[in-house]
């Protein structure tokens, strides 16, 4: 009889630590997701879609750029859709790097009634880029994956190129606060841009763009100074 009131007593016991335990552990996760919530989320997957005007012809020489010659048009839209990754080294001021894949669609939006348009480009092509990021500006070198093959309006001969880009982007819009972390959740943003296509040597292209992104944050981490006072709280 003795002997199974100690064994009640033990089973008792362990539960009663476990229980205590389970309740200790559930408060530091609380805790813990309280904390990450006052902090900046690092990381951002985004996806959107930009109306591009068509890309104009920059004339150059061997040793200069005439930006005098710049010239967009604006009666035609070439939209393309985009996906990317962004990783933020200082949250708080997003500063950070991105990546993302473009896909130019080869058929224009017509916003007047001119008959004008020639595209720089007969094909749909892709475009791979990558940068920093410094608060609302985007900073970035790319490569345009599909070698562009170019008819000469003189000759029946054709010629592919193999073209890089440069492209500097400003947010005119977010639909949240950087100064509060905890309204840092997913988010939209319009933005507008410069675009330079070019193959180093003989072709210059320039283009305006503006777009639409959708936003998916994550990873919000703690910092030293929260990592720092869970080690001294308990969670009795």
């Amino acid at each position: 009889m003795k002997k199974l009131a100690s064994l009640i007593m033990i089973i008792c016991f362990q539960g009663f630590t476990v229980h205590g335990q389970s309740i200790g552990e559930l408060k530091k996760k609380a805790e813990i997701q309280k904390l990450k919530a006052d902090n900046y989320p690092k990381s951002e997957f985004f996806f959107g879609a930009n109306l591009n005007s068509n890309f104009g012809t920059l004339e150059s020489t061997t040793n200069t750029i005439n930006l005098e010659s710049v010239s967009m048009e604006f009666d035609n839209f070439i939209p393309s859709f985009r996906l990317g990754y962004k990783y933020l080294l200082n949250p708080e001021k997003h500063h950070g790097l991105f990546i993302h894949f473009n896909r130019y669609s080869k058929k224009a939006l017509k916003l007047s009634d001119s008959n004008d348009f020639n595209p720089a480009f007969d094909t749909s092509f892709n475009e791979i880029r990558a940068g920093v990021v410094y608060g609302k500006l985007q900073l970035g070198i790319g490569k345009i994956l599909d070698d562009q093959v170019l008819s000469s309006s003189s000759q029946e001969e054709t010629a592919s190129y193999s073209l890089n880009t440069v492209g500097l982007s400003y947010i005119l819009f977010r639909s949240n606060d950087l100064s509060v972390p905890r309204n840092l959740s997913d988010y939209w943003s319009v933005e507008a841009g410069l675009n330079y296509v070019s193959d180093f040597e003989d072709l210059n292209y320039t283009s305006f763009s503006i777009g639409f992104n959708y936003h998916f944050t994550f990873q919000r981490s703690l910092d030293l100074d929260d990592k720092i006072w869970l080690q001294k709280r308990t969670f009795d």
